[in-house]
């Protein structure tokens, strides 16, 4: 077997640091056949031929006791590029590619290749091919392989997506090494979980699957998600022995979809399906921060999930068991589990341990919920770097029925309350100041649709001010729409509809302004924003004002004073309506009820509305310690269609 040494010379002299910026063009088109799932046409691999001088300088030599050099090249969000120089004989072991594909091309020498698939609990050689010099090596997300260079070997490796993690497979003890971090298809020096074959082979029939499944790429701590989900899949290995734990790393929502395809086309069925991710409005997120993606409720509602009898959903998100997890265990007949507040990573499950500033080095890391700066202000940062405990996960059980869930049990309270809205002055005189203005500018009382409108008392004071031409009340809540109705009798310019969904029975051009009065929270908002934009008019208005989550900060002091001393006049002037509200908010029924639609964060309406309609902010109200209400202007609106799921 011949020595590194004996293939060095060709190789010199080194190539400068100016080769990567002329091999550039080169990598950025052969990244793009990447990410489209293909492998290089003859054009481009003859451009590879002419540029192996260049590749050559730049490969690094492999360390003492690895069969090749790892020069990354390349990784961003959606593609990694990676140069390997071979020892002369050496070989890889079968390993997989952490659900990325893409292509490896000989540069110089030939290689054997074998594939692996599973036979029983045994992972056997079923083909092997001799890869000349400039052959294109296909890697698909399912495939096994190991490479061996004949000789003096350089290859070059793109992957889409980056892999975050893969599997070495020991084929001498029958085990497979989970790896995650920057490590190649070989067994590492030193101590490595180990997992048995017999739990991992697939087994269609009776074998049950654990699906942990992480984010890769959107914001700060998506290397991190890899190493929890790593630790997550030993210790639920360890204690579901007779299951198949399986994990993969996704990049877009659509390989969440393709994975899912996966299991139910080869007949598997999940036990447990956990996912690491970022969450927003809508659930976990996927994608990168230039184009964050994620499901909008209607998609979820749509989607297949192959999931067993008894079978549960864990998401490791932040604020999921507020709206998300509720919502999903009743989609799906599950039983879900999410986090109240923020989550983050410690190398405790119990409480928080700071991982340090390099938690990559850590043999473990947790996902776990705690109070913090964002959902406690300053105070609860400092109590979780005490080491407060960890908050435990909360239950979501299916719901037969949705009475609950709506307003219809506490409608008749909410009514009593208000009755008439102006109680709520700052955020009526918001909207009373935008009539006005809106009735001047267009020269006539405007057509007015509110969706969630409750007992019609927005609509109620507006048709007194004399700045409607007629007012739509659209509501889930039978309930609350009796009570409009009766309060309404004598008005004919308002009239009240139920809807149910996103779907309004309003034609199309039909109002100047849509309003949704402390409503929006409730709302599947893609869907429901295309009948907005459909029922408006041209140079329509939407108006939200909607209460949201955020903590106080200090440079607003003075207006939670001034939101104080409002409230407690309000209190004084008005006696019985603070009396009213008390009933209606300590009522066990509105509190069931808020369990179940609690208030979103403040960060995304800002990312909602930022995304949607630029230049259009959001204003704050009022504000409290935990909370404020917020009010946002679209300004006058071109026909046209909000485009959906994009978020800046």
């Amino acid at each position: 077997m011949t020595d590194i040494a004996d293939y060095q010379a060709p190789y010199q002299p080194p190539v400068n640091r100016d080769a990567l910026a002329e091999l550039t063009p080169l990598l950025d088109a052969l990244a793009g056949v990447a990410k489209r799932g293909e492998v290089p046409g003859p054009e481009l691999l003859a451009r590879v031929t002419q540029a192996r001088p260049l590749l050559s300088g730049v490969a690094k030599l492999p360390n003492d006791g690895e069969p090749y050099s790892r020069s990354i090249l390349r990784v961003d969000d959606e593609v990694e590029i990676m140069l390997a120089r071979w020892r002369p004989g050496h070989g890889c072991a079968p390993h997989d590619h952490g659900g990325a594909g893409g292509f490896v091309i000989p540069i110089e020498g030939a290689f054997v290749e074998r594939r692996f698939s599973w036979d029983g609990p045994q992972l056997v050689v079923t083909e092997q091919f001799t890869r000349p010099e400039g052959a294109p090596i296909r890697i698909t997300a399912e495939d096994i392989h190991d490479m061996t260079a004949e000789a003096r070997g350089l290859t070059l490796h793109f992957y889409s997506p980056p892999a975050s993690s893969m599997r070495v497979f020991d084929l001498e003890r029958a085990e497979a090494l989970e790896l995650v971090g920057n490590y190649g298809a070989w067994i590492p020096q030193g101590d490595h979980p180990r997992v048995p074959f017999t739990r991992i082979a697939p087994n269609t029939e009776t074998q049950p699957v654990i699906w942990v499944a992480h984010t890769t790429h959107y914001r700060g701590g998506s290397a991190e998600f890899a190493l929890a989900a790593a630790t997550m899949a030993r210790e639920l290995a360890a204690t579901h022995p007779d299951a198949e734990v399986i994990v993969s790393g996704l990049h877009h929502k659509a390989d969440f979809l393709a994975e899912l395809a996966g299991f139910a086309n080869s007949g598997r069925t999940l036990s447990e399906l956990h996912l690491i991710s970022h969450a927003g409005m809508y659930g976990p997120m996927f994608g990168s921060t230039d184009w964050p993606e994620q499901f909008s409720p209607h998609e979820w509602r749509e989607m297949a999930i192959p999931f067993a009898p008894g079978a549960r959903a864990y998401f490791h998100a932040c604020r999921t068991a507020r709206w998300f997890a509720p919502f999903f265990a009743d989609v799906f007949g599950v039983l879900a589990f999410g986090n109240y507040n923020y989550t983050t990573v410690s190398t405790r499950k119990d409480r928080f341990a700071w991982a340090g500033r390099h938690p990559m080095t850590r043999p473990s890391l947790y996902m776990i919920a705690a109070p913090g700066k964002k959902s406690h202000g300053l105070g609860g940062s400092v109590r979780k770097y005490l080491g407060c405990a960890a908050e435990p996960m909360v239950q979501s059980a299916p719901a037969a029925t949705h009475i609950e869930r709506s307003y219809d049990r506490v409608a008749e309270l909410y009514d009593r309350a208000y009755t008439d809205i102006r109680v709520r002055a700052d955020e009526w005189q918001w909207v009373a100041d935008r009539a006005a203005r809106a009735r001047t500018t267009i020269g006539r009382p405007l057509r007015v649709l509110e969706i969630g409108c409750g007992n019609g008392a927005l609509l109620r004071a507006l048709d007194d001010n004399g700045v409607i031409d007629f007012g739509i009340g659209a509501d889930i809540s039978v309930g609350m729409l009796d009570r409009a109705r009766e309060r309404s009798r004598d008005r004919a310019r308002l009239r009240f509809i139920k809807v149910n969904g996103p779907a309004l029975d309003v034609p199309d051009d039909h109002v100047d302004v849509v309003i949704s009065f402390l409503s929006f929270r409730y709302l599947d908002w893609d869907p429901v924003m295309a009948e907005i934009r459909r029922v408006l008019a041209p140079g329509g208005r939407l108006w939200v004002v909607d209460m949201v989550e955020h903590p106080a900060r200090i440079r607003e002091l003075r207006g939670l004073a001034q939101s104080a001393v409002a409230h407690l006049s309000a209190r004084r002037v008005n006696p019985q309506f603070a009396k009213d509200l008390a009933a209606l908010t300590t009522h066990p029924d509105w509190l069931e009820m808020l369990r179940h639609n609690p208030i979103r964060a403040e960060h995304e309406y800002r990312w909602y509305f930022g995304s949607r309609f630029p230049g259009a902010g959001l204003k704050t109200l009022t504000t409290s310690m935990s909370a404020r209400v917020v009010a946002f202007d679209s300004g006058p609106l071109p026909k046209g269609r909000t485009a959906p799921l994009s978020y800046p």
